[in-house]
């Protein structure tokens, strides 16, 4: 049965092209009110596939943008096969700065092997993979192998705030065994990647406030603390020597990767060097006795995101500001809980004298960390999906950042994830010239195809 659906995929690759040029070229900007009358449009797009391929969709008010639900239609699936959850966005980042595209960004051209446009790698070309493999089942068989919903939301680049209430309020319909997901990165152009962890996030606005207006520093400069010096003082506490977090209890929870994880990453081949030159960085910096690999899978960080208070344009102005301000963020790593550190580093911080500073704290998210068993039969199914299409075994691997719905997914339905991407580091992803590589994007669809397939082959 698989052969004739990647036949059909083989000779419907340039049509499958021009549906995701249609789907690029709509430009459904989540964060930008300006954008707003575009995410119906995109939902409509999603909704419309979905139903070529054969499934009932639904289309969902939430106070924000639509989200899209499908499901296989009864009594067109084996009763007991296993289902599968499909989750994706079609909203994308704001496009900006303009003026460093080399083609418009909701235009979408094909040159040097890819597609170029917003949203090509992130995450409208990933979704399409799906939908196409979807598609190419319909046309060969008129059936799908195993039950499938599918779930595509519109706010996800702008923190998916009605995302949970929405999966909550929607238990049975999203009941399934497994879910997939693809918003994550191949390893490398040749080799898939299944990601069976992630970090969570922890993200705060800090604030310290004093004096009812900017003052002249001739004035009053030695006489009253100064947010500015006060809030560097504390922030430059964070770190020890060894570039460990000072907030108490920080590290308590933290489960370090077995020895075998360590074993495997260590075969993965990883370029230490080329990781960070592509970035213009030379050396790497952070937790003493940890690889970098470690650091960015395995390990909590934190970072401070930006500053800001005071003056900062051109030319000198000698004033003690009334306040200064940070934003501060925390990559959790397994096991760690975000409210726990969230109450500690709230109280680290008021346990500094400010001398007459007065803090406002606001805490603006946070997503637990996620790890799932790597060797399950659906991450089996997986494999034997990807190295039938790639000609390669899939590496598995953890990730440093954040996709907040695989804990949503874990938490209100009980169901683990497999996350299988097929960008690449190259893709831009949020930047300019935002690009999805066909090759990645023929390989996507046709993966899926036999995802769906070896799944079917699970017994229940």
């Amino acid at each position: 049965m698989l052969d004739s659906v990647l036949q059909h995929l083989d000779t419907d690759q340039d049509h499958a092209i021009d549906r995701l040029k249609q789907f690029l070229a709509i430009p459904s900007v989540s964060t930008d009110p300006a954008f707003a009358m575009h995410a119906p449009r995109a939902a409509d797009f999603v909704a419309d596939a979905l139903r070529n391929a054969g499934l009932d969709a639904t289309i969902h008010a939430t106070p924000g943008h639509p989200i899209v639900l499908a499901h296989t239609p009864a009594n067109q699936s084996p009763p007991d096969a296993p289902h599968l959850l499909f989750y994706g966005h079609y909203d994308v980042q704001p496009p900006d700065p303009l003026d460093e595209w080399t083609s418009p960004p909701f235009e979408p051209v094909v040159r040097d092997g890819a597609i170029f446009a917003r949203g090509a790698s992130d995450d409208k070309g990933q979704v399409a993979c799906f939908l196409e493999a979807l598609h190419a089942w319909k046309h060969a068989h008129n059936r799908l192998p195993i039950r499938v919903t599918v779930l595509i939301e519109g706010e996800e680049e702008c923190g998916s705030g009605n995302l949970r209430p929405f999966i909550e309020s929607h238990r049975k319909q999203l009941t399934a065994d497994v879910a997939a997901i693809s918003d994550t990165l191949m390893w490398d152009p040749q080799t898939v990647a299944i990601t069976y962890g992630l970090r969570g996030l922890l993200y705060f606005d800090v604030q310290l406030h004093h004096t009812n207006r900017d003052l002249h520093s001739g004035m009053y400069g030695g006489t009253l603390a100064n947010p500015a010096n006060v809030l560097t003082n504390v922030l430059g506490r964070l770190f020890d020597d060894c570039h460990r977090v000072t907030v108490p209890g920080f590290y308590d929870d933290v489960i370090p990767p077995n020895e075998g994880e360590r074993q495997r990453w260590s075969e993965l081949g990883f370029d230490e060097g080329e990781f960070f030159a592509r970035v213009g960085a030379q050396q790497p910096h952070g937790e003493t006795g940890y690889s970098t690999l470690e650091r960015k899978w395995a390990r909590p960080s934190c970072d401070i995101n930006g500053l800001y208070g005071g003056y900062a344009a051109p030319g000198a102005k000698t004033i003690i500001p009334a306040f200064a301000a940070a934003k501060v963020s925390f990559r959790l790593a397994p096991n760690q809980d975000p409210g726990k550190i969230a109450e500690a580093f709230t109280d680290w911080l008021k346990s500094h004298n400010t001398h007459g500073c007065r803090w406002q704290i606001t805490q603006f998210g946070a997503a637990d960390p996620v790890v799932v068993a790597s060797d399950s039969p659906y991450i089996t199914a997986a494999a034997q999906a990807i190295e039938h299409c790639s000609g390669h075994p899939p590496v598995l691997i953890r990730e440093g950042a954040t996709i907040p719905v695989v804990a949503d997914l874990k938490q209100v339905l009980g169901i683990d994830t497999l996350l299988i991407g097929f960008g690449l580091a190259g893709d831009r992803i949020h930047a300019p010239n935002e690009n999805f590589k066909l090759a990645s994007f023929t390989l996507g669809c046709r993966t899926y195809a036999a995802l769906l397939d070896k799944l079917s082959h699970i017994q229940r």
